[in-house]
């Protein structure tokens, strides 16, 4: 994140390239905020099991931004 934290929950059985996709509801842990907040924003129209994926530049509960890891996706339904 743009605080220096990192997602720690991610959407079960969902990965790219071998990396966990978080989604909204999913957990970071942030250094500056010093806790465990929330993703509170997701893609609605990129979802997986009903579950809307984060993607760069969304938000967590204490404010934090996310940074992706991943800069290309493809979605298969």
């Amino acid at each position: 994140t743009d605080h220096g934290g990192k997602v720690i929950t991610a959407i079960d059985d969902y990965t790219h390239k071998g990396i966990p996709i978080a989604g909204k509801g999913d957990w970071v842990e942030c250094p500056q905020c010093k806790g465990v907040f929330p993703i509170i924003q997701g893609a609605d129209a990129l979802k997986y099991k009903g579950k809307p994926i984060a993607l760069e530049g969304m938000q967590t509960a204490c404010g934090a931004k996310l940074i992706a890891s991943q800069h290309k996706f493809t979605l298969v339904s």
